[in-house]
């Protein structure tokens, strides 16, 4: 479940009940704290364009002016959309030593209304998609892939660079003229101890913003999952 942290009525036919991105728990839980990049979208349009970096900015105006880039944003994506979402990903996982999209929740945020994607194409060739969970105000970045390693030539990867930042830009826009309070980056760490870590959220930092506190848990709501809460636990596995 994202962004609620009350028990569903009637309660899901599952073991295990997860949830994710809650800013403001009530309830009492064994909640885990992290730190997500969210933006203000009740803020006017300049004002968000102002308030990102000056390399953002730049390669934004430079992929609205130079780049011809289609972009497209499914509110609604229909199954053949998130196949067309997950496959681009899967392939983009695979060249990062990622683990593979979870399909099945995919179709089941598309059924229930939560899953927006976007996708920024160059001459009909996809070149980055983003995948986000909308709701109760707020939008967050799930996923986002771009295949920017297939390509030798350096013009080339350097524009697939500016789309998704001009995709991000876009879904901003989106974002806010739906309605949205919060457009989110998702996680960040601003200790940032290894390389990787440092840079993803430099660039997250980059669309302006801040910290804002988000928590996870995950519930057993049977003997079953008790079991299986216990077994991960034992393994390390992160709930």
């Amino acid at each position: 479940m994202y962004f609620e942290d009350a028990l569903p009525e009637p309660l899901p036919r599952v073991d295990l009940l997860r949830f994710l991105a809650v800013h403001e728990p009530r309830s009492e839980r064994p909640w885990k704290r992290r730190n997500t990049l969210s933006v203000d979208m009740t803020l006017p349009e300049d004002e968000l364009m102002r308030q990102m970096g000056k390399n953002n900015r730049y390669k934004v105006r430079r992929a609205m002016s130079r780049d011809s880039l289609e972009v497209q944003t499914f509110e609604s994506p229909t199954p053949q959309a998130v196949v067309e979402f997950a496959d681009y990903y899967d392939e983009f996982a695979g060249s990062k030593s990622l683990r593979p999209v979870f399909r099945p929740r995919l179709y089941a945020m598309a059924k229930s209304g939560m899953l927006v994607l976007s996708r920024a194409s160059s001459d009909g060739e996809p070149l980055v998609w983003h995948a986000y969970a909308a709701g109760s105000r707020q939008a967050l970045l799930m996923y986002s892939a771009s295949l920017f390693r297939r390509y030798e030539d350096s013009s080339v990867r350097n524009m697939v660079g500016r789309a998704n930042r001009f995709l991000h830009w876009h879904d901003m826009l989106w974002c806010r003229n739906a309605g949205y309070a919060f457009y989110d980056l998702g996680g960040i760490n601003l200790a940032g101890e290894d390389e990787e870590t440092r840079r993803v959220t430099d660039f997250k930092l980059g669309f302006g913003g801040g910290p804002r506190p988000s928590y996870t848990c995950t519930t057993a709501l049977t003997a079953k999952g008790r079991l299986a809460k216990l077994a991960l636990g034992v393994r390390r596995v992160d709930l």
